[in-house]
């Protein structure tokens, strides 16, 4: 496989600094760079097909929600951010959304009452079915998820990762949560 120019680094950063602007610094930047790196390196964001390309493009709407679901349960982070949102950028095919969700299989699509629903429905069910792929392969880049789970802690801001330095592994309510999530394959329940 060849990757597509859709695929590559640079065609989706612009898009990518709008989705993960968490903290005031960008550090988050960095991160998802290096996991799209990961993400490419696996063979995870390249194609050759119309079905293909949108595939990975939407791995990066999955690597937002997990981000942003992961800083919500480690810092209490109200990251509640439409999917429409963090798909705008990217040039999303409907026709080949629609596959993806077909093939994803889900329930919601029934209670969708219209076109926006609809498309809600769709980019939720392709990014929850991306989520095992993207924890194996973040877990063996990193060599666990437990290293996973430390090079996700170490995203926050500089000036906040010094206020909380030592809380990484002092059992507490956020780290434990934030913990569970990453071990549970990025899984809330």
């Amino acid at each position: 496989m060849r990757d597509t120019a859709q695929n590559s680094w640079e065609e989706v950063e612009g898009a990518a600094t709008r989705m993960f602007h968490v903290w005031t610094d960008g550090s988050e930047l960095l991160w998802v760079r290096e996991a799209w790196g990961h993400l490419h390196a696996a063979g995870l964001v390249s194609g050759e097909t119309m079905l293909e390309a949108t595939t990975s493009r939407l791995r990066l709407v999955a690597l937002a929600r997990i981000y942003r679901e992961f800083c919500g349960l480690a810092w209490d982070e109200d990251q509640q951010t439409l999917l429409d949102y963090l798909a705008e950028h990217l040039g999303i095919d409907p026709v080949a959304l629609g596959l993806l969700a077909s093939a994803a299989g889900t329930q919601q699509f029934l209670e969708a009452a219209d076109e926006s629903e609809l498309r809600k429905a769709a980019l939720e069910a392709v990014t929850d079915s991306q989520r095992a792929g993207i924890f194996e392969c973040l877990r063996t880049a990193y060599g666990s998820d437990v290293n996973l789970y430390t090079r996700l802690w170490h995203t926050r801001s500089a000036r906040a990762e010094r206020d909380s330095e030592g809380d990484e592994f002092e059992v507490n309510g956020a780290n434990s949560a934030a913990l569970d999530y990453v071990m549970n394959g990025f899984q809330k329940d």
